[in-house]
């Protein structure tokens, strides 16, 4: 079976890769046999259609003459399929399946969405205990003398009497030594004194000694 010009114009057109792809077209053939083929010298349909089976056979490595002769036998049906228009082979390889359409995803009805509860805005943070001082006038720190103000007390009020400051308790019931009557006069709560507090800014407040003296115990 002799090829017209035209189809061997076109065969010498074709790379060995359109060639091959063109023999898978016969049933039996796949892409590494078709390349056999090809290698071989039978590069179109129509060798392979009349190519003796020995001589096919003596020629791809692997096939057997039976295999040889059941390929002929289908390429020799190709070639009457496309002659009939039964089959068309102007796309040189066999059509490739198309892409499987990807399922629609599911849709679910889902419940409206509740209403958000805005949170409440917080408009201070003041606490019960930081209202409770600044209602006493006790800006800065604890509401009671701390152990470090009570020392510097007694240590200042000890220098003042040392220094002959009037004593403002009774002699006769205060107990000896300078830093025991100070620390008595801190008892009785006469001191005439301000405890300055100040802030890591700076910012500093005078708290009279006896607001502190209200919350704070000297025994």
């Amino acid at each position: 079976m002799s090829n017209s010009p035209e189809e061997n114009e076109t065969t010498e057109e074709m790379s060995l890769e359109e060639k091959a792809a063109m023999l898978t077209n016969i049933p039996g053939v796949g892409p590494r046999t078709a390349e056999k083929f090809v290698a071989a010298g039978y590069d179109t349909i129509e060798k392979v259609a009349s190519a003796p089976a020995e001589e096919i056979a003596a020629a791809i490595t692997g096939l057997s003459v039976p295999k040889a002769e059941v390929l002929i036998a289908e390429a020799v049906s190709l070639l009457e399929a496309v002659a009939s228009g039964a089959v068309d082979l102007s796309g040189k390889s066999k059509s490739k399946r198309k892409a499987a359409a990807e399922p629609e995803p599911d849709v679910h009805e889902l419940e409206p969405m509740a209403e958000l509860v805005p949170e409440e805005e917080l408009t201070s943070l003041t606490t019960g205990f930081e209202r409770e001082k600044e209602e006493m006038g006790i800006p800065i720190g604890p509401k009671w003398l701390t152990r470090f103000e009570k020392a510097r007390i007694i240590g200042a009020r000890a220098l003042q009497i040392a220094m002959g400051a009037p004593t403002l308790v009774d002699m006769a019931s205060a107990p000896p030594g300078l830093f025991a009557l100070a620390e008595e006069e801190l008892r009785a709560g006469v001191l005439p004194m301000t405890v300055r507090r100040t802030k890591p800014t700076g910012e500093y407040a005078d708290i009279p000694l006896s607001v502190l003296l209200q919350n704070t115990r000297l025994d």
